[in-house]
């Protein structure tokens, strides 16, 4: 009789092993109980894209949810500063992995706990798995010399174009605006067409389908400088399909089927590509020199002949960088009863003194008159460099890194 017992209990052990490897086969879930780990976190400077990385035994294809809370808040504030969503991908042993995207740019340098919540079936917060500590140093950038929208120029939103990345990928969407600081301005990235992705679980041979997703929400205007103000978040591409988007970003009052009707606003293509085993870089490698310097994208309306030039450098507050602006054609006319050719060749030159931005993110601006060049800013190239022209013979002294964009207004339509 005990011999009958433990063979039955033996069945059952064998059953209950081959129903919970089941489950972790199909679903990726090792265990009854949730539970994660956060990663460890290095400092960042405030500005910064962080990406929190973590290990979970939750279902892949879910989500987590991560709060951003101030160590020691100052009275009466709210301790909440960010959120953001985490989501999990199968892993390779008995456990799989999850990472989120964190705009820093809005945050202040200081001491942060980062708290992983579990997210259930009706898309509310659950059970609280992990907590983790976030250092952000640098300096906030003051409100001071960031004025407002000025009445008499129109108010211009510009997207920095985000380019291609693999899925999965995360990024930091920036762009420009003369609107004022705390301005709230509504973001979408939308799929530009209809497509959806089918695929087939290998392990399961279950059908899947997968539809272009649309994300949206809601940021406020950072100071800039020299009048033009800054705005940025973060996107994290886990759950769109391969695919071609638009970012678009306009005044959060406008009505998203009246943009381009009422108000400012800005757009900009992004595209998705698959990601393949190993692809840690972005599917069109980054080979252009505007790295160390960038410049930002142009607005479509020129205000009376002047423009404010901007970019971002990741040289320190101080550093003169060298502005020049190149005609790329000229006109050229032959009079064979004189000695020379007669033309219009006209351009722009200068410097500017690097100024303090947010984290290790700093800003440059220069302000271009364009009153006695050719009307068609088409036709010139914006050149920013670190080079150093010698003021006894005027020779330039290369330094080693500078970015070129042609000077075109950014027109969608």
């Amino acid at each position: 009789m005990k011999k009958k017992y433990l063979t039955y209990a033996g069945i059952v052990s064998a059953v209950i092993l081959v129903i919970m490897f089941a489950i972790i086969f199909l679903t990726g879930s090792f265990s009854i109980f949730s539970s994660a780990t956060i990663d460890p976190i290095p400092d960042h400077a405030a500005g910064d894209l962080v990406v929190i990385t973590g290990t979970t035994n939750l279902m892949a294809g879910t989500r987590l949810e991560l709060d951003i809370a101030a160590v020691s808040p100052a009275p009466g504030m709210n301790p909440l500063v960010g959120d953001t969503d985490a989501f999990i991908v199968r892993g390779g042993g008995l456990s799989n992995t999850w990472s989120g995207a964190l705009d820093t740019s809005a945050i202040p340098p200081g001491e942060y706990q980062v708290n992983a919540y579990s997210v259930n079936d009706t898309n509310s917060r659950g059970d609280l798995l992990a907590t983790s500590r976030l250092r952000l140093t640098g300096e906030k950038p003051s409100p001071a010399g960031s004025p407002g929208t000025v009445t008499d120029e129109p108010t211009f939103i510009t997207v920095n174009p985000p380019g291609m990345v693999w899925s999965g990928e995360k990024l930091l969407v920036t762009g420009t605006t003369n609107l004022p600081e705390d301005t709230e301005l509504l973001y979408l990235v939308i799929q530009q067409s209809n497509i959806s992705v089918f695929t087939v679980e290998p392990k399961t041979g279950k059908e899947v389908v997968r539809e272009g997703l649309t994300r949206t929400g809601l940021i406020d205007v950072m100071p800039g400088t020299g009048g033009v103000n800054r705005w940025s978040f973060a996107v994290d591409s886990t759950e769109f399909i391969p695919s071609d988007y638009l970012v678009i970003v306009t005044l959060e009052t406008i009505n998203p089927n009246k943009i381009g009707i009422e108000g400012p606003f800005g757009v900009a293509p992004l595209t998705i590509k698959e990601s393949t085993p190993g692809s840690l870089t972005s599917p069109v490698q980054n080979d252009s020199p505007c790295r160390a310097i960038t410049i930002d994208a142009f607005p479509a309306q020129w205000i009376n002949r002047t423009y404010t030039i901007t970019g971002t450098t990741t040289f320190p507050p101080g550093t003169e960088l060298l502005v020049q602006i190149y005609p790329t054609e000229y006109d050229l006319a032959m009079n064979m009863g004189t000695e020379y050719p007669e033309g219009s060749m006209s351009g722009a030159e200068g410097t500017v003194i690097v100024e303090k931005g947010n984290g290790n993110v700093n800003l440059w601006s220069f302000m271009l008159n364009m009153g006695r060049m050719d009307p068609d800013p088409r036709k010139y190239l914006v050149n920013i460099s670190n080079d150093q022209i010698d003021n006894r013979t005027y020779a330039t002294i290369e330094g080693g890194s500078w970015c070129s964009e042609r000077l075109l207004p950014q027109i969608w339509g």
